[in-house]
């Protein structure tokens, strides 16, 4: 074997072990990412997180009723206002429920309820606008804000928590 096939030999060989390092790096950390997404099931509320599966029910019926109205476009070149008046429509009972829901935290000021509020408005406004459009609304973005809103409000929950948590803890310390 020549000194350049050695050379290629051994670099393969490197290549193979940096790669089974990178799997095994992947594997903990898409592990770690599913035990955080599943520790987040702890702060679900079921007495108020049931109205996010009627959004979702309502975002899923959207995003059909987009790809009916876009073969009626197709088709007859009529449909658009209807894309417009029922995204808007779902879009309102969204924030409709967002508001019901709210957040979680006990003794949060108005003021990190409004900042998390308005993120989540903004980003169900964002979407609808982009669903607005008709090649666009296709896809189903509607669908995918109401969940990412969820994990949000889950991930909110969880922060609160732990804050508490710590608020608790320091004033068992001080006394």
């Amino acid at each position: 074997m020549s000194d350049e096939q050695q050379n290629h030999a051994n670099n393969l060989k490197m290549a193979r072990i940096g790669s089974l390092k990178n799997s095994a790096q992947n594997i903990r950390k898409n592990v770690k990412a599913a035990v955080n997404v599943v520790s987040l099931t702890a702060y679900l509320e079921p007495f108020t997180d049931w109205l996010f599966g009627i959004a979702l029910i309502l975002a899923i019926i959207k995003d059909i009723f987009d790809l009916v109205n876009n073969a009626l476009i197709a088709a007859f070149g009529i449909g658009i206002p209807l894309i417009v008046v029922f995204t808007a429509i779902v879009s309102l009972a969204i924030g409709f429920i967002m508001l019901l829901t709210g957040s979680s935290g006990k003794r949060k000021t108005a003021k990190k309820i409004a900042q998390g509020l308005l993120k989540r408005f903004l980003l169900l406004v964002g979407a609808s606008a982009i669903e607005a459009v008709p090649a666009i609304s296709l896809l189903p973005l509607e669908s995918l804000v109401v969940i990412i809103i969820f994990w949000l409000t889950l991930v909110e929950r969880k922060k609160n928590a732990e804050a508490q948590k710590e608020q608790a803890a320091a004033m068992a310390a001080a006394a």
